[in-house]
């Protein structure tokens, strides 16, 4: 009995991996830019002053015609300001209240794509160059929301400050949804756009919570402290007044960009048997 087991285990052992040896693996770039939503920008246009730098690496296994799975290694500079808004009675408060930051985001996550279009490439075979897909998953990023002191000149870190009065971890859960398409150029170079969006499990990338108020400046720990907290002209707000603006979402951020991908498995460089084909002897 205990052989019948090891062997069906076994059995199953070598099946998984002639399974697996038939799967793609992918190594890919992505380079483009980077947008957030949040308590500074929280309009319906956008704002092309908040358009920063973003790219990254992924490792894509294809797990059949329809499904992959993706890694990814991200980086995204955010950054938005009141002053950039337009002048309008819409953004009056946030125009007088003059609050603004910026963050570079480390960010490592997992997806998993699914193909709208059946992957049927295999090989040398190219059946359909393009792939469009959809993707979800789960990740966790690195944050820490600076601005530029009025007085120095210089960026200073804004969560050690503790401007409304609460602590918060740098390090917070992202949720990456997007969609994208991959374009075969070769059978192991592809080219493609990806779109995605994080949700996020914190209000805190732009240092300002919704439900925020301005502090008592004799509360605070340091001068600088004093000084960011109210960046308006002529100290404007009081303490206990409405400092945040968004209450119902936590912060967004986007990254979206030109991929190029290559495949290193199997069938990629120095991949598969090369060999020449062995024929069956005639005999005539």
């Amino acid at each position: 009995m205990k052989l019948k087991i090891r062997t069906f285990l076994l059995a199953i052992i070598f099946l998984a991996a002639g399974r697996s040896y038939a799967q793609k693996t992918e190594i890919g770039i992505l380079l483009g830019g980077s947008y957030y939503y949040g308590d500074i920008i929280n309009t319906t246009y956008i704002q092309s002053q908040a358009i920063h730098q973003a790219g990254g690496l992924f490792l894509r296994k294809h797990l059949n015609k329809k499904f992959c799975l993706r890694v990814n290694l991200m980086y995204a500079r955010l950054g938005a300001a009141d002053s950039n808004l337009i002048d309008n009675t819409e953004n009056i408060f946030q125009r007088k209240r003059n609050l603004a930051f910026f963050a570079d985001v480390f960010e490592v996550s997992g997806v998993i794509e699914y193909n709208l279009i059946p992957d049927h490439n295999r090989g040398r075979r190219i059946k359909n160059r393009f792939i469009p897909y959809i993707y979800g998953g789960l990740g966790l990023f690195y944050f820490e929301p600076k601005a530029i002191h009025p007085i120095t000149g210089n960026a200073i870190a804004l969560r050690p400050l503790k401007l409304d009065g609460s602590s918060y971890s740098p390090v917070a859960l992202a949720v990456p949804l997007g969609i994208g398409f991959r374009y075969y150029l070769t059978k192991n170079w592809q080219l493609g756009l990806d779109l995605g969006m994080r949700l996020t499990s914190t209000s805190h990338l732009d240092d300002i919570t919704g439900d925020s108020r301005y502090p008592d400046p004799t509360t605070l720990a340091s001068e600088d402290a004093v000084i960011m907290s109210d960046r308006s002209d002529g100290r404007l707000f009081p303490p206990g007044e409405n400092r945040g603006k968004i209450r119902f979402i936590t912060d967004v951020y986007f990254i979206g960009g030109v991929t190029l991908t290559y495949r290193l498995w199997p069938n990629g460089a120095g991949g598969g048997f090369r060999g020449a084909a062995v024929r069956c002897p005639r005999f005539y």
